[in-house]
């Protein structure tokens, strides 16, 4: 009996753990989850891409900070992001190089707009880079724009491009030497001065400077092409002012104005090529010096307009629509006559030169403009040009005479 008892008591232990095991665990009660509202993804804003020269676009660009308030203040009012690249000016790995070696490998990459020289937009409508304005456009804007800028922005008869910065140059001289512009070759002469001018070229076998002086000898109702009078008299010049002493070879080593201003602004030419950029963002330097117009054979004022003018590339609907917006904002009178003026370019707008502070350069740099004219389709001839830029540096190296040197051009061109 006692025996079983404590069998009995060995057992319940194990009868319970048992009969625990059997029973089956409780289904929790399910519990709902709080609702949790999800935002929708916010919508990547817009990019547009600008392609600008280097001079507009680095930091320490004259400009630049008046530059980047418009646009801030076109992303922030539209939306959108604005991307600047820089490129160079010209030639490879400038604006219009880019562009011709980026569309046929990747043209999901190319710019919504860009800024070209004048000489590139023709270029540029050849290979089928740009998209024309005409449609896009008010036609009446182009009423606010000189004549050159009109002429500029145009190409297979559409309106390609459109114009905002200009260039000419134009003669510095000290007032102690000459108290009026020298407006003629004779002028020049009797002064005694020295008279410096880019005769290098190396872009182009012309410079402006000799160009304008060709021209100014080309008889007046006859073609400037391959014009042997004009020719003459300008070696004629040359080779007195050579043997004068009022110029030298060293000229032939300057290829643009920036050499001879700084002649000028030395004080060691009393008479100097410069431009109107150069002008501008010198004239704290160049208080002893006025200016004129390149001394002419027939004392004629011309200048001839180099600029920039921005084109629209994309075709895209959207991004077409925005990058008109942009281009509107940039050129609009205001921002334009602001920038230019902190960029020490003339504006391309008639209205836009007008807001700038009243002075005899701004009335220079108006009649300029007014009058001014784009390189002419013969200069383009490097056959010719070639054959005048060695006839001018046989007679300013002291290597040819005049009539030398219009001989082997005449018999090469």
């Amino acid at each position: 009996m006692k025996r079983l008892l404590l069998l009995a008591i060995w057992l319940l232990p194990l009868l319970a753990g048992c009969a625990s095991a059997a029973t089956p665990a409780a289904t929790p009660t399910p519990t709902s989850l709080p609702d949790i509202p999800v935002s929708p993804a916010t919508p990547e804003a817009p990019t547009l891409t600008l392609w600008l020269p280097d001079w507009m676009a680095l930091p320490d660009a004259p400009g630049y900070n008046v530059l980047m308030e418009i646009i801030t203040t076109f992303e922030e009012e539209k939306g959108v992001r604005v991307e600047i690249v820089p490129k160079l000016p010209r030639g490879e790995g400038g604006v219009l190089d880019a562009l011709r070696k980026t569309k046929p490998v990747a043209p999901s990459i190319l710019p919504d707009i860009v800024a070209l020289p004048f000489q590139d937009i023709a270029p540029a409508v050849d290979d089928a880079l740009l998209q024309p304005l005409d449609e896009l456009f008010p036609a009446q804007i182009l009423d606010d724009y000189y004549e050159f800028g009109r002429r500029a922005s145009s190409a297979k008869d559409a309106w390609m491009a459109m114009p905002f910065a200009a260039d000419f140059e134009h003669l510095s001289f000290q007032p102690a030497a000459l108290s009026e512009p020298p407006v003629n070759w004779e002028i020049v002469l009797s002064s005694g001065g020295k008279y410096v001018f880019p005769a290098g070229g190396s872009d182009s076998a012309w410079t402006d400077a000799l160009l304008l002086h060709y021209l100014s000898a080309v008889p007046d109702g006859a073609s400037p092409d391959r014009n042997e009078q004009a020719l003459k008299a300008q070696l004629a010049f040359y080779e007195t002012i050579y043997a004068r002493g009022q110029t030298d070879e060293t000229i032939l080593q300057l290829n643009d104005p920036k050499g001879s201003w700084d002649h000028a602004l030395q004080g060691a030419a009393p008479l100097a090529e410069t431009t109107a950029n150069l002008w501008l963002g010198q004239r704290g330097e160049a208080t002893f010096l006025r200016f004129g117009p390149t001394p002419a054979q027939d004392g004629r004022a011309r200048y001839l307009i180099h600029g920039w003018a921005y084109a629209l590339i994309t075709a895209d609907e959207t991004h077409q629509t925005l990058a008109i917006e942009l281009i509107n904002r940039l050129v609009e009178v205001q921002n334009l006559s602001e920038w230019s003026s902190q960029a020490h370019v003339l504006p391309a707008r008639s209205s836009a030169l007008h807001q700038w502070p009243a002075d005899d350069f701004r009335e220079f740099a108006n009649e300029a403009l007014a009058q001014g004219f784009l390189t002419p389709d013969f200069a383009r001839d490097q056959t010719m040009a070639r054959a005048v830029h060695l006839a001018v540096r046989g007679v300013l190296s002291g290597e040819m005479t005049a009539e030398e040197a219009l001989q082997q051009a005449a018999s090469s061109w």
